[in-house]
């Protein structure tokens, strides 16, 4: 058995040659992997936990190297990487999922940044360009590739391949098929049944898998219950550099925002105040660190003013605030029966008088307007008392 650095070293040597973008130096296991496996390119290897560290086969890890240096590679062969291909001219109405949302979000980042910086030739304010695929909008090929080029997704670097033709970006198409592969592979191991540790029962779906000495072992929803402690809020407006080392494992724990409750992974804590505020799962956990559409979880913003000092000065946490708005805008403007995520649907910019500019993209409509800094306060302190006045415990420990 070799270590994550050793079978990255071996990674490199296999793909010393190979022409493909790769970073074999990101070989490296995810806490908040669905499953125990790795993936360089579109090949996995499975981990192994021993004595708390993730090992692997040296055999297989070279194997995978070998697989992606045996594919044909043509940088000038591209494929169009919007759904539904050259069709959806641009791509406004149908919403990338997977890694064509990935690369769709880093060259939207990009061309804000870039028409922020140096102004967009076509003279349309960097919003009017939020939905679509291509977002050129003053990016050029070399700016997004000196900004993401060395974003990797399975070990891949899709962003420093990237050519710009027409109306949108494409990509080799070696490159798409890699991506394709890994996509498939990654959503069937997450969801592979795995037998429950106490009772043998199969559980599928991710989520219900629990640290142990010799890697992930699975609790069915039964035995999580049966196993596993409620949280009681004992360690709420702790510091969490305190906590850390002494308090028990949030694994111990369920999460406290599930239905029905999975095993936790990560005392979550406020980033603002340090401040602890209960045990969350792998998927809670991940989505309350990105933000976006943490608050469309069922007692979110309560468990948000688990924080003792956010609840004090009754404020969300600054990486928040902004969702609690696209949230209320979502609600409130977005087309009727429409089920589109949050974050595709409504795009805030801050403006230059404190208030926001933000734009609604639903159903075939676009509506771009502006948020007052009075009015995005409203907002968002009603927010705050809907958490605070949201049930029993919604901010007070007790489950």
């Amino acid at each position: 058995m070799i270590s994550p650095q050793l079978a990255a070293a071996y990674l490199a040597d296999e793909t010393r040659h190979c022409p493909v973008p790769m970073a074999p130096g990101r070989f490296e296991y995810r806490r908040d992997a669905r499953h125990d496996f790795v993936f360089f390119g579109h090949r996995p290897v499975r981990a192994y936990k021993q004595s708390g560290r993730w090992k692997f086969h040296e055999p297989e890890v070279r194997a995978a190297g070998r697989a992606v240096a045996a594919l044909p590679w043509d940088p000038d062969d591209l494929a169009d990487p919007r759904p539904g291909g050259p069709s959806s001219q641009g791509g406004s109405l149908l919403e990338p999922a997977g890694w064509r949302a990935q690369i769709w979000r880093l060259a939207g980042s990009a061309a804000r940044t870039a028409h922020e910086e140096h102004g967009c030739p076509c003279g349309t304010p960097w919003y009017g360009h939020a939905m679509t695929w291509g977002l050129r909008c003053g990016l050029t090929e070399e700016v997004l590739r000196r900004r993401y080029g060395q974003y990797s997704i399975a070990c891949i670097l899709p962003v420093a391949s990237l050519v710009w033709r027409g109306d949108t970006w494409m990509i080799p198409r070696t490159l798409a098929f890699m991506l394709d592969r890994w996509e498939a592979a990654d959503e069937a191991l997450g969801r592979a049944p795995t037998s429950c540790r106490v009772c043998g029962t199969m559980v599928t779906g991710s989520g219900w898998g629990t640290a142990a000495t010799g890697g992930g072992q699975t609790l069915c929803p039964g035995c999580a219950r049966a196993t596993l402690l409620s949280y009681g809020g004992q360690f709420q407006g702790r510091p969490y550099a305190k906590i850390r080392d002494s308090a028990p494992q949030a694994g111990g724990y369920l999460c406290v925002l599930c239905d029905p409750p999975r095993p936790a992974a990560a005392w979550d804590h406020c980033h603002d105040h340090g401040l602890v505020r209960g045990p969350l799962c792998v998927s809670c956990n991940t989505m309350e660190g990105h933000g976006k559409e943490f608050l469309t979880l069922k007692g979110s913003t309560a468990h948000l003013l688990r924080c003792t000092q956010c609840r004090t000065t009754r404020t969300l946490p600054a990486n928040h605030r902004l969702a609690a708005l696209r949230q209320h805008l979502h609600r409130e403007r977005a087309a009727d029966g429409r089920d589109c995520p949050l974050h595709m649907c409504v795009q805030i910019a801050e403006g230059s008088d404190g208030g926001y500019i933000y734009t609604v993209t639903c159903a075939d409509r676009t509506q771009s307007l502006l948020l007052s800094a009075e009015e995005a306060a409203r907002i968002q302190a009603r927010a705050v008392e809907e958490g605070l006045s949201s049930g029993p415990g919604a901010a007070g420990g007790e489950q």
